[in-house]
């Protein structure tokens, strides 16, 4: 198993390791340095040139010859930190975007938290004759708990060219291509990215021994030939690779997928049997993903597509069926992040102080195509009316997506200009009525 370099974040989302709440202390502190900032503002231009040509121009001239490019560099140095406090002090009392965790009380008005997104890996299953057979979409909802999309290596993809097959990516551009093709099929970013080739199934499998799947149909070769029965089967670790890349010349590509999906519940169940633990660190790759979902909830299923007529010289190929393959992709990850640009960003309030932070809505939003970085709280509850708040710049198509997701709420168009987030969704009563309160640790994300 090959671990790739993890995506870089999108250029939107906050920084997990950075401490904000370090940042305001020392700010705060800082402040309190008011004589520093005033001590020599509001004096004259031209007072000050005066003053500087009277004193070149007496008798100690040698004397500011050699002293003044010293104060100079005095004044760099002790005015350059000054700038940058100034600069900070800035950034931080905008109203611009809410970065800042300033209330720690999620109950209380005005509480905010940055969501920390749902752990995702993708998984390229690579053949013998490294040509891709499948892709696999990993998530974790919560510590032992998740899910695994099953994708064909047929899966189509937008490009310059028109319609590609996924597996086009892989020849082109190796785990990088996938990615990013799959990425903008799902419209997603992904935590991790692995590669399994077919010599690697043994070791990941040693110790587990055989599974047990039942094959609705015999597994044939590319030469027609069978090498697995239909039916109940044990399947060896040394025979996973022909279960998961062998296709028969006529064969769909989907029922490969099917036997993919198959034996990921065969796997992950025969660890939670065994108490077998996947080769390699725990913190990180399989070791991280199927560890943990073979702890705890595990739900697999493929990816609802549907067939598009072949165009020589790809056979079949397969598109994601919308509304089925976007409830998919929301249920596996439901505080998902995109490609800088592909998910509209949103902060989202409970403005009654009966919504949870607001974190279903949040569900709903980002199963809606957005991006919610941010919930919390607004500053005062009593909100009647749900208000979707685009800033400037932003398309009132984009807020009516949102608005469309939640089937709820009222445009309101802000002129502010908003770096860190594009729509602003405070829930009111209206919401409330029409989904009811909701305060379910079970379904909240973690915030940091």
């Amino acid at each position: 198993m090959t671990d790739a370099p993890n995506d870089p974040a999108g250029s939107g989302s906050p920084k997990g390791d950075i401490d904000f709440a370090a940042i305001v202390t020392a700010h705060n502190v800082a402040r309190q340095i008011t004589p520093m900032v005033g001590s020599t503002e509001r004096r004259p231009a031209d007072e000050a040139k005066g003053r500087l040509r009277r004193n070149l121009g007496d008798g100690s001239s040698s004397v500011w010859r050699i002293a003044y490019p010293a104060m100079l560099a005095a004044v760099m140095v002790v005015g350059l930190p000054l700038l940058v406090f100034l600069g900070l002090r800035v950034i931080l009392d905008s109203t611009d975007g809410q970065l800042v965790r300033r209330i720690t009380d999620p109950s209380a008005p005005g509480y905010e938290a940055v969501v920390s997104r749902t752990p995702t890996a993708l998984v390229a299953i690579v053949g013998a004759d490294n040509t891709l057979s499948g892709v696999a979409l990993l998530s974790l909802t919560a510590a032992n708990s998740g899910g695994i999309i099953t994708m064909p290596s047929t899966l189509a993809f937008p490009s310059k060219f028109g319609l590609l097959p996924v597996s086009t990516a892989w020849d082109s551009g190796g785990i990088d291509g996938v990615v990013e093709a799959v990425g903008a099929v799902v419209n997603l970013s992904f935590t991790e990215r692995l590669v399994i080739r077919a010599t690697e199934w043994p070791a990941l499998l040693a110790g587990v021994g055989p599974l047990a799947i039942s094959l609705p149909d015999p597994v044939k070769n590319a030469q027609d030939a069978i090498v697995l029965p239909k039916g109940a089967v044990q399947i060896r670790p040394d025979q996973v690779a022909s279960l998961l890349d062998s296709r028969a010349p006529n064969e769909s590509d989907m029922n490969r997928a099917l036997r993919q999906e198959l034996f990921w519940k065969a796997w992950i169940g025969q660890l939670r049997t065994t108490g077998a633990q996947v080769p390699g660190p725990i913190d990180s790759g399989l070791g991280r993903f199927v560890g943990s979902l073979s702890r705890g909830q595990l739900s697999v299923s493929a990816l609802p597509v549907t067939p598009i007529p072949p165009v020589p010289p790809f056979s079949t190929r397969y598109v994601p069926v919308p509304e089925p393959a976007a409830a998919t992709v929301a249920a596996y990850v439901p505080f998902p992040e995109g490609a800088p640009g592909s998910r509209p960003r949103v902060r989202v309030l409970d403005g009654t102080g009966a919504l949870g932070n607001g974190v279903v809505a949040a569900i709903q939003l980002n199963a809606g195509g957005g991006q919610v970085d941010v919930v919390g709280n607004a500053k005062k509850f009593g909100q009647a009316v749900t208000q979707i708040i685009y800033f400037d710049g932003v398309p009132e198509e984009t807020a009516r997506q949102m608005r469309d997701a939640i089937d709820i709420g009222e445009l309101v168009s802000s002129t502010a200009s908003n770096s860190a987030s594009d729509v602003t969704v405070v829930l009111g009563e209206d919401y409330l009525a029409k989904y009811g309160p909701t305060s379910d640790p079970a379904v909240a994300p973690t915030v940091r």
